[in-house]
């Protein structure tokens, strides 16, 4: 039987999954979560959750609800929310309303943090971050 699809969109799990293993070369627009568990190049749209996983990799631009990185990103990326786990390494520009960063995660990136009421107002605040763990 198949789920309606509002229920599907709140069921909280992934509806899309790129493999260990597999590289894909191109630009991504999908209307729930995506896992990247393999090598991504290229832009990616997500309305809901964008999983990077421990293995995986996305080079190009990112606009997400919400992202989540064991791996590594190379890009912008322009999403609510955004985590980079103790595995994670971002590297490019960060536009977001919330940042966690584990100990161990590691950023060398442009932040802009943008306000949920005020997106887009000049007074946002950048901040030029780079950290990496010896």
């Amino acid at each position: 039987m198949y789920k309606k699809e509002k229920d599907r969109k709140n069921s909280g799990a992934m509806e899309t999954v790129l493999g260990e293993g597999a590289v894909f070369e191109g630009n991504v627009s999908c209307e729930g979560s995506i896992k990247v568990e393999g090598i991504l190049k290229g832009d990616l749209k997500v309305d809901s959750t964008l999983v990077v996983g421990p293995n995986g990799s996305v080079t190009g631009d990112i606009n997400a609800g919400g992202v989540i990185v064991f791996g590594e990103v190379n890009g912008k990326i322009d999403a609510g929310s955004l985590e980079i786990k103790s595995t994670g390494k971002i590297t490019g520009e960060i536009l977001i309303e919330t940042l966690i960063t584990e100990a161990g995660g590691v950023m060398s990136a442009k932040c802009e943090m943008k306000s949920p009421a005020k997106a887009g107002d000049s007074d946002d605040q950048v901040l030029t971050v780079s950290y990496s763990k010896q």
